[in-house]
């Protein structure tokens, strides 16, 4: 859930801190993360009540298909890109799976807060960014044709390479929605 600047008004306990900057992630703001899971370390138990009145306020309909029991695993992660998340450390991000067989494109791979305008601007670039993968490879394996083989050696390259240039992206357009309006 992305929410805007007025969302986040209303419910302040969904923003860092206000004094956040990118030089300081993980000291307690976009990096870090919360969660009602009773299993977690960092359990806030209070936070799924905060969700459920929410949710409740803005978006009753979705509350009443989930159920007020699907908030009881909910999690903030404020970092970035949810993709940081489920690279192991130490270990690159990828938008690709390890044997090419699938790429993600768009804001499933790098979704955006609305705060720059960049969303469609980076889902459009990742579209020519991964067609350049795939001209790149076939010209590589000197082939007029887009094999099976083609494009999975195409989306593990772009799964790589894309990432690096999404990232800053998605850091600036977070660090934005958070400055104060003056």
């Amino acid at each position: 859930m992305v929410c805007y600047d007025e969302t986040v008004e209303k419910f302040p306990w969904l923003a860092p801190p206000d004094d956040m900057v990118p030089e300081t992630y993980g000291s307690g703001g976009w990096k870090d993360e919360y969660s009602c899971m009773p299993s977690s370390e960092k359990s806030n138990l209070a936070l799924a009540d905060q969700l459920a009145q929410l949710l409740e306020n803005e978006m009753p309909a979705f509350l009443a298909a989930i159920g007020k029991e699907a908030v009881n695993t909910v999690r903030i992660n404020r970092r970035v890109s949810w993709l940081e998340m489920t690279a192991d450390e130490g270990k690159a991000v990828t938008y690709s799976t390890v044997d090419g067989k699938i790429t993600l494109i768009g804001d499933s791979a790098h979704a955006v807060t609305p705060s720059l305008g960049e969303g469609c601007n980076t889902a459009m670039e990742s579209a020519v960014k991964l067609m350049d993968s795939i001209l790149l490879e076939m010209k590589e394996k000197e082939t007029d044709s887009c094999t099976t083989e083609v494009l999975s050696a195409a989306f593990s390259s772009y799964g790589l390479s894309r990432p690096k240039d999404c990232q800053l992206i998605q850091e600036k357009c977070a660090a934005s929605s958070r400055m104060k309006k003056k």
